[in-house]
Formats: C-alpha cells, structure tokens, sequence
C-alpha cells in the first residue's frame, strides 16, 4: 500500500508540474501566432489545463477501468467548483459576466444531463460516448464563433504582439510538459487501481477523490494566479469552460475508446453532487453577479462534504 501511495504522489506531482508548464507554453504559443488574447482565455486555457483529465481518464478506459474514467472526470467537475472557485472567491471578490457565465453554464448543465440520460441504465455505449464527442467540438466551435463577434464589434483586441524570439523553448515546454502528464496519468491509474485494491474499495472512490484532485491542480494554480493578478474572472471562465469539456470530451472520449459501466454509487452519489454543485455556484454567481468570500465559504463547506462522503460510503458499503 505505502508503494501505491508514493507513486500516486509521484504521479500527481508530474501531472501538475507537467500541466503547469503544458498551461504557460501553450499561452505562449498561442500570442507568438498572434491568436487573439481573448480566444487564449476562454478556449486554449480551458484546453490546456484540462488535458491531465483527458490523458488519465483515456488511460483508465483503454485500461477497463471505467471508475477512474469517469469517476476522475466526473470529480474534476466537482473539484473545480467546490475547490478551486471557492478558494479564488476566498481570496478576492470574483466578478460574473452575466450573460457570458449563464450560456456557458448552458453548456454545463445540459452536459451533465445528457451523461444521467445516456448512463441511466448504467452504461455509456460506444455511440452515445461518441455523441457526447461531437458535443464538445461543437461547443469549441460556437465557442469559436462567439469570439470572433465579440472581436468585430470591440476595437484593440486583435492579438498580442506575436513575439517568436522563444518559440522554440516554449516548443520544448510544451513537449517536456505533455511528456510528464503522460507519464504522472499512468502512474496515477496503475497505482490508482492498486490501492483501491489494498483497501477493498471500488476505484470510482480513488477516481473521484484523489485522481480527481490531482487532475485539477492545473486549473487551480490558474485560478489563484490569475487572482493574484487581479483577474478572478478569468478564473471562473476557465473553470465553466473546463468542466464542459470534462464532460463532453472526457466522458465521451473515455466511452468511445472502451464502453463505461456505472455502479449504484456512481449514478446517484456523484451524479447527485453534481447537481448540487452546479446548482450553487450558478445561484451565487446569477443572485449578485460576483463571488464574495462568504460564496467561496459555502462552496469550499460543501466539497468537505463531499470528500467527508466518499471516506463514509466504504464503511457503511452503501451502494458498493
């Protein structure tokens, strides 16, 4: 067991140094091909720090391991409101672009009842996976377009300079960065499903909890950085736009390269978080229009809960 738990750290150091260094070259990337600055917040970030969920959970199904699959996917989710925009919201007031947040929280919510419809029999077949899939590309693509008309309609944002004096370091960052993500993400799922095996618990348990956790640390680091700088907002975008793809693309992907199967405890418990969580932070983020800390208490209040659940459920065996 001590040897599972030293590689899971292991493995969730390289993913989150890996999609810290995968974050910064790809922003770099993006403003040396002149990409507008606005399409590297809303878009390339979301892409980017959501990659570490993507490599673990497509190792996990091509693996057979449908409970880190979807379980690391399905936990990111929840991590990133209860978690990451909690603990930006505790470090300063995060104003809401109302119109923004509700279509992207759109995209979120009808995310999330399409993977309960698909899954109620308590499976996600190949050609449902694959409908979610064409999901996310078509949320990229409206995305995309939103962009390009808030572009012709707002002067001064065409791009950043379109320096490429570093391009070629930022390259080998990138490369170093997806290296270590991949690396981390295979030693997160075999150990992952070791110490689930030494304790006696399902790996859906270790997906939702200790994978999902280290998946999002890239969004994390995002979010408090981007407070320090004084752009919480940019947090929240990315966070929105993040758990979308969590959901279409993760979940859609892992069900295409192998069929996921579901427990009673996935589909009600997690499933049922999930509705919590995304009805709490759309109330707080819509009744104001900004995050104060007493949002951010709340929300950090209901992911203990959350975790306190997952220790609880082995015990008592309830729906295991």
């Amino acid at each position: 067991m001590l040897y599972d738990i030293t590689f899971i750290l292991i493995g969730l150091g390289l993913v989150a140094k890996g999609g810290d260094l995968f974050v910064d070259s790809s922003i770099y990337i993006g403003k040396a091909f002149r990409v507008p600055r606005v399409i590297i917040g809303g878009t390339l970030v979301s892409l980017a720090t959501t990659t570490p969920e993507l490599v673990v959970s497509a190792i996990a199904s091509r693996a057979g391991d449908s409970g880190i699959a979807l379980g690391n996917a399905v936990g990111s989710c929840v991590c990133n409101i209860g978690l990451i925009v909690g603990t930006v919201a505790l470090l300063t007031p995060v104003e809401v672009e109302k119109r923004d947040f509700t279509r992207r929280a759109a995209w979120m919510v009808s995310g999330a009842v399409l993977l309960v419809m698909f899954t109620w029999d308590r499976t996600l077949s190949r050609p449902l996976a694959l409908l979610l899939t064409m999901g996310a590309f078509a949320y990229l693509g409206w995305d995309y377009l939103n962009i390009r008309r808030h572009q012709a309609s707002t002067s001064g944002q065409e791009s950043e300079s379109g320096d490429t004096s570093g391009l070629i370091e930022a390259g080998g960052w990138f490369a170093l960065g997806a290296g270590l993500i991949l690396v981390g993400s295979d030693f997160l799922v075999e150990s992952g499903q070791s110490l689930a095996s030494a304790l006696g618990v399902p790996s859906i348990i270790i997906g939702l909890s200790v994978v999902a956790i280290g998946t999002s640390l890239p969004e994390l680091v995002t979010g408090v950085s981007a407070a320090r700088k004084g752009v919480p907002d940019l947090s929240l975008g990315n966070i929105i736009g993040a758990n979308v793809l969590n959901l279409y693309l993760i979940v859609g992907l892992s069900g295409t390269i192998n069929p996921l199967t579901l427990d009673a405890f996935t589909q009600f418990y997690s499933f049922g978080w999930l509705a919590v969580f995304f009805a709490a932070v759309i109330a707080l983020a819509t009744r104001t229009g900004r995050f104060h800390r007493t949002g951010g208490l709340i929300l950090l209040a209901l992911y203990v809960l959350y975790l306190a659940g997952l220790v609880i459920a082995p015990m008592t065996g309830a729906g295991l």
